[in-house]
């Protein structure tokens, strides 16, 4: 089950990250990690299937909760994209069974970083049947990967 004290980040879609970084560091006084390079990055969606993606992001330094800008190639990361750019990325221990588990209960996968019959990977972003929220679940696997990325 999901638990709202997991929350990691609020993420959102740029079209220009060192823009974004000017923009939104000074105006809320955020400090930035450094920018990594995600060249290529093995994603899924239902329209294309397994594919690669360019991603350039940073988290805001700080927290417990971080601002998340992203850059990327490819429809999902077009910032201009409906419903909305934005997500909210928690934590969880068992991301397919979780994923499953919201399927079942009529969410969608929209994106993951592998296929559904893969697990779909680290990462998947799942919709409601409603509009308005996107859902980044994280498996807890990539936990010491962002805490070393963040400093923490």
């Amino acid at each position: 089950m999901i638990d709202l004290q997991r929350f990691h980040h609020t993420g959102m879609a740029v079209g220009d990250i060192d823009a974004a970084m000017a923009l939104f560091g000074p105006a809320l006084g955020l400090a930035w990690a450094p920018v990594r390079h995600f060249d290529p990055l093995p994603f899924w969606t239902p329209e294309a299937g397994s594919h690669e993606v360019h991603v350039k992001a940073t988290y805001s330094l700080g927290g417990p909760h971080h601002l998340e800008l992203v850059q990327g190639t490819g429809p999902f990361y077009d910032p201009d994209r409906a419903p909305d750019a934005r997500h909210v990325g928690i934590w969880v221990d068992d991301l397919k069974s979780e994923t499953d588990r919201m399927v079942g209960e009529g969410w969608r996968v929209v994106a993951a970083g592998a296929s559904p019959e893969e697990g779909y990977g680290l990462i998947a972003y799942v919709a409601p049947p409603v509009p308005g929220l996107l859902v980044e679940l994280i498996s807890t696997d990539l936990k010491p990967v962002i805490d070393d990325w963040l400093g923490e």
